[in-house]
């Protein structure tokens, strides 16, 4: 230890090295780094060779992380703001659709079979569209649109 010493820095030798990508153990081991501190004591003289320490980077000075809940309430308060703007409208689309889902009965269900433009717009259409596709495949001329248009006012 003694004659490392003597051609070694005293701040590079208690340090680990690195070299050619590998990192290397301290030049002398931290048992003789307490031999030489307490040389260095008898003698009244000051050891100022240990790395001063951060103690704002130790785990035990950080803040707590907390719950996941807490961290992100803030984000949280300000989707759901977001999504309260749009409520009303949002919830009347998903009730429009709910019930243009639903199976219509009753005397829905014979209006739309007997008149089905009352109830949906779409279904005429798509009425008109069906015929034309069956006459044409029996070999027979669609009408013209006008013969199947039905109007409101008529009845």
């Amino acid at each position: 230890m003694w004659l490392r010493l003597s051609y070694l820095s005293f701040r590079s030798c208690f340090n680990k090295k690195m070299v050619n990508g590998k990192f290397f153990g301290p030049d002398i081991s931290g048992r003789y780094k307490g031999v030489l501190r307490k040389q260095f004591y008898f003698h009244g003289l000051p050891w100022i060779y240990d790395q001063p320490k951060n103690r704002e980077l130790s785990p035990y000075h950080r803040k707590p992380k907390g719950h996941k809940r807490e961290r992100t309430r803030e984000q949280r308060i300000e989707k759901i703001k977001k999504n309260l703007m749009n409520y009303a409208e949002e919830e009347f689309k998903f009730r429009q659709e709910r019930l243009n889902k639903r199976p219509s009965g009753g005397l829905d269900m014979i209006v739309q079979k007997m008149i089905p433009s009352w109830i949906h717009p779409k279904t005429a259409a798509q009425l008109q569209s069906t015929k034309q596709l069956l006459l044409m495949k029996r070999g027979r001329q669609p009408k013209q649109e006008e013969e199947y248009k039905t109007d409101q006012n008529d009845f």
